[in-house]
């Protein structure tokens, strides 16, 4: 028979590889096929591969060993041969590869370090979450072709649920909800009861991902409380308890959706439920090993790779990073974003900078290198989803898809470039990191060169972007200086933002220093634009964010950037003291100070007792974030400092008003720094409550 459909969940189970698909019209086929993991032996100087031949084929777990042809390092100059080693099945592999690199006979061990199923899958060349033709005769895989959906913009068909269960030694409590966090049931009462309902609606709605916080740790748990009550708990499907269905991280699948985790998937080759949570470099690590075998080469362990001598004035020249220009703080009118699209990506591709291909001389370019090979596929898949993404309306489900999964992209291909240098890299060439790092400062020079000897003043530029004004540019203009600088750098160069206004602001600690990555305006459409203020953090009390929003609405409201000093920096100080003053005679809305911080672990894991962690010990509720306020930060006693906002009844006025008054101060001190004399301006006249006044 033969369908279509998408490898949802592959794994090893004994001998065999098995895998769950889902076809295309949702139902799930499971199948398996034999697996025998294989390595690579390299016979030390003085022996032959025949002879490790003749050793390995003595070993019980060794089912073939063979000599075969492969290239010593990625220069792929050298073939060798060595000896292909299959052993009988994974649990037995540990053992063959102690016993090769016991034995004097041979020098070496490769194609090792990845989990058995990626191996397997990597020899297959078949991703996870691939749509796949499958053909199969009685549960075994005969046959299997990856199909091309590489402009496919829906993930695949998985459905997901998430569930929360309560975080105290009996189960009494499951919240429900779908992929979007819309609650679908909340179960409560008896263990016993809990649990059955639970495997029940499991069995109904029959999800493909299950998305809990701490999923191995959770699902265990469930299940031997589940044994306790004698009931037979699975996750899974058909006779497996945990498999067939994917177990997920909550911050990986809020943070990322479906189609992130399926581009980390099929990135790594290894499984959503596996990849989901990997380190960057383990992600980079997967796909070379992938590449490396795929162009048959020997996949050395991670002991580092090529490298150089280097002395104190080598590293002056070459380890200086990005490059940046000090901001000019203060306000400018009609100001450009030039920004070098994925720039250290372009610098492996189109500069040809790879581990071999890098030398003490400088760059060849007689071979095609390693990085670009890879790195390309997936740059021109990162920049297809964002601009298909700038096509969609903001914040559409398209938009939101779109989004992830050149996100997801994105965050692997900035690891290539700075995995690149990494000492556990198998292949590292710390010359590699070093030599992008001077390629994008010498295009980051040319760039301001360029725009000087057009007119411009440049003022702000950091790592790949550079901040621009001239008073009668267009915006015409600015894409004309951004193609010119593309063909002179040869790296794409595009405008990415314009502005009416920007303000660049100085650093939080000292009002005398520039700072980057600090800024906010108001752009030619008319929307803000802001970074590093506390309107960007989600933790940021609803109160804050609508005075800031009010603030940068205020002072942008005027035609000219002399009506923004002379008329608009009073107005906006205005809101900043009234907002002070509210909050410090605590007239403010207990609701409107709430903090929310995401829960990255379970409570027990946590050993520090920080504001949002009491807080959420304190709360009944189960959520994914902690919500509280501060009500008196002063107390000795840490579950005294704050209050889960689930405490909050509407009427609730009793607030740490200290505390927030510095909060709120500072917020509007972050917008108006460049503008007013010093923080003590805003607020009225200086504090001078008492401590009682303060906590009544």
């Amino acid at each position: 028979m033969r369908f279509r459909g998408w490898l949802l969940d592959p794994y090893i189970r004994d001998r065999y590889a098995v895998h769950w698909f889902k076809t295309v019209d949702g139902k799930m086929v499971t199948l398996r096929e034999r697996h025998r993991p294989q390595f690579i032996a390299e016979p030390a100087e003085s022996n032959r591969p025949e002879d490790l031949v003749y050793l390995f084929g003595e070993h019980p777990f060794v089912t073939k060993a063979k000599v075969v042809e492969r290239y010593t390092d990625l220069s792929r100059e050298t073939l060798k041969r060595v000896v292909e080693v299959t052993v009988e099945q994974a649990d037995d592999l540990r053992n063959v590869i102690k016993y090769a690199e016991k034995i004097r006979e041979v020098h070496e061990v490769y194609n090792t370090g990845l989990i058995p199923i990626q191996w397997h899958l990597i020899q297959k060349r078949l991703p996870p979450s691939s749509l796949c033709e499958v053909e199969e005769k009685n549960g075994e895989l005969l046959d299997v072709e990856v199909l091309d959906d590489w402009e496919e913009l829906e993930p695949p068909p998985f459905k997901p649920i998430i569930f929360i269960a309560s975080d105290s030694r009996r189960i009494e409590e499951v919240k429900i909800m779908d992929g979007e966090k819309n609650l679908i049931v909340h179960l409560k009462g008896p263990e016993a009861q809990v649990l059955d309902e639970f495997q029940q609606f499991l069995k109904i709605r029959d999800p493909d991902i299950l998305v809990t916080d701490s999923p191995i740790r959770t699902a265990k748990k469930v299940v031997n409380r589940a044994r306790r009550h004698g009931i037979s708990f699975q996750f899974g499907r058909g006779d497996e308890r945990y498999r067939g269905r994917v177990l997920l991280g909550m911050s990986p699948f809020l943070d990322s959706g479906i189609a992130g985790i399926v581009e980390r998937a099929r990135f790594t080759f290894a499984p959503m439920g596996v990849s989901a949570d990997w380190e960057a470099g383990k992600t980079i690590d997967s796909r070379q090993c992938y590449e490396a075998a795929n162009l048959g080469v020997m996949v050395p362990k991670m002991k580092g790779g090529f490298s150089f001598s280097s002395n104190a004035w080598d590293l002056v020249k070459r380890d200086r990073g990005g490059m940046v220009f000090t901001p000019q703080v203060g306000l400018h009118e009609n100001v450009a974003a030039l920004d070098f699209e994925s720039m250290f990506p372009n610098i492996i591709v189109h500069r040809n900078v790879s581990y071999e291909t890098i030398t003490e001389d400088g760059v060849r370019d007689d071979i095609e290198g390693f990085m670009g090979c890879f790195t390309r596929e997936f740059l021109e898949r990162r920049l297809y989803f964002k601009h298909l993404r700038n096509r969609m309306p903001p914040g559409s489900r398209e938009w939101w898809i779109c989004q992830r999964r050149q996100s997801a992209l994105k965050l692997m291909l900035v690891v290539v470039y700075g995995y690149s240098g990494c000492y556990a890299n198998r292949f590292a060439n710390v010359h590699v990191f070093q030599e992008i790092n001077r390629q994008a400062r010498h295009a980051m020079v040319q760039a301001l060169n360029i725009s000087l000897e057009n007119g411009y003043d440049v003022v702000y530029g950091d790592t790949d972007s550079l901040f621009m004004k001239r008073r009668d540019a267009s915006k015409q203009d600015y894409e004309e200086l951004a193609r010119e600088i593309t063909e002179a750098t040869g790296l794409p160069m595009g405008v990415d933002r314009h502005f009416k206004y920007l303000a660049l602001l100085t650093k939080t600690t000292d009002p005398t220093m520039q700072a980057s990555r600090r800024y906010y305006g108001k752009l030619t459409d008319g929307n803000l634009f802001y970074r590093g203020i506390e309107l960007r953090r989600h933790d940021t009390p609803p109160l804050i964010k609508e005075m800031q929003t009010k603030m940068m609405e205020t002072l942008f409201d005027a035609d000219t950037g002399e009506e923004v000093l002379r008329d608009q920096v009073p107005r906006a100080l205005e809101i900043a003291d009234k907002t002070c003053r509210m909050v410090r005679k605590g007239k403010a809305r207990a609701e409107d100070l709430v903090i929310s911080k995401r829960l990255r672990r379970d409570l027990h894991e946590y050993q520090s007792l920080q504001p949002h962690i009491v807080a959420a010990m304190l709360g009944e509720e189960m959520e994914e974030n902690s919500n509280f306020i501060f009500v008196n930060t002063e107390r000795s006693n840490p579950y005294m400092r704050v209050m889960p906002a689930q405490m909050l009844n509407g009427t609730h006025k009793a607030y740490d008003k200290r505390k927030y008054f510095e909060l709120t101060r500072r917020a509007a001190w972050n917008l108006l720094r460049p503008f007013i004399p010093d923080e003590e301006t805003i607020g009225g006249e200086k504090l001078r409550l008492s401590r009682l006044d303060m906590y009544s």
